[in-house]
């Protein structure tokens, strides 16, 4: 698909200290060649599930909007179909589209109202639609008529000042939440801010600014007592992610170069790693 990531993640979904612990490494020597397997990890995970785990807002860029067809049954056509003019967004979960732009006739760039068309991001791929009642525009017959820029992952780096702001926290990423959501949090390397736990869920009680404040399910404001330590989220990258992660970086780490010379050994794949991964493979309809 063309694509230009437009606001990269802020950051990676797992910390170095986890790394180091997982792969019992005590010094500091290897910590820029962890930090880079970390990454080839992600990178890894991300082209094999097309899942994007932390938020980052992308830019799909299409020649025409799709046209009217047989379109696709889904997994659950009982009640679910994929028409065959649904827009495909390429990386999931998708957590918002912000616009749909396309050149008109007379080559001016518009943007379509948001109740012209309706977003399935329950499904992966996600799809965009005309709303009932409404057509695709006709933009111009070039190449590149027509983006659509979107928020998709699961999670966006948080940072606290619990001295001097006890009750806020703020968020690194281009994904906002609105007062009233419901989220959650984890932490890779350390521990969450106190009192934050994460099995628990949590309410925006204020939002400004990418600046946040909580309270507990019923009603009541969170202070932070502690900064926390390592690298704490809101929102949760799935365990079994994160677990081929630290199984990808370990084999990564442990071998170091391309091919074994001159020894007699087997090399047995574990059979249960990439199931892993199977929960969260997204795959074109």
């Amino acid at each position: 698909m063309p694509e230009i990531c437009l606001i990269q993640p802020a950051g990676e979904p797992l910390h170095l200290s986890e790394v180091k612990n997982d792969r019992r490494v005590d010094d500091d020597a290897d910590d820029a060649k962890i930090r880079s397997l970390i990454s080839a990890a992600r990178q890894a995970v991300e082209s094999k599930t097309r899942q994007q785990l932390l938020h980052a807002r992308w830019k799909l860029v299409l020649d025409t909007f799709p046209m009217a067809g047989w379109g696709a049954m889904s997994p659950f056509r009982a009640s679910v179909s994929i028409p065959a003019y649904a827009i495909q967004l390429p990386h999931s979960p998708v957590v918002d589209v912000i616009s749909i732009q396309y050149i008109d006739m007379s080559g001016e760039l518009q943007t379509m109202p948001q109740s012209d068309y309706v977003v399935n991001s329950a499904l992966m791929p996600a799809i965009i639609t005309p709303a009932f009642g409404k057509v695709w525009p006709i933009p111009l017959p070039q190449i590149g008529s027509v983006i659509v820029i979107y928020d998709a992952g699961y999670a966006s780096p948080i940072t606290t000042a619990f001295a001097s702001e006890p009750t806020q926290f703020k968020v690194s990423g281009p994904v906002t939440w609105t007062v009233g959501a419901r989220v959650n949090f984890y932490n890779s390397g350390g521990l969450l801010p106190a009192p934050l736990d994460a099995d628990t869920a949590y309410l925006v009680a204020s939002a400004a600014n990418g600046a946040y404040t909580l309270m507990d399910i019923d009603g009541n404001p969170i202070a932070l007592t502690s900064d926390g330590t390592g690298r704490s989220f809101i929102g949760v990258v799935p365990d079994g992610i994160r677990s081929w992660m630290l199984l990808r970086i370990g084999s990564l780490y442990e071998n170091r170069e391309e091919v074994a010379v001159g020894q007699r050994i087997v090399v047995l794949e574990l059979p249960f790693v990439d199931g892993l991964l199977d929960p969260y493979i997204a795959s074109t309809y």
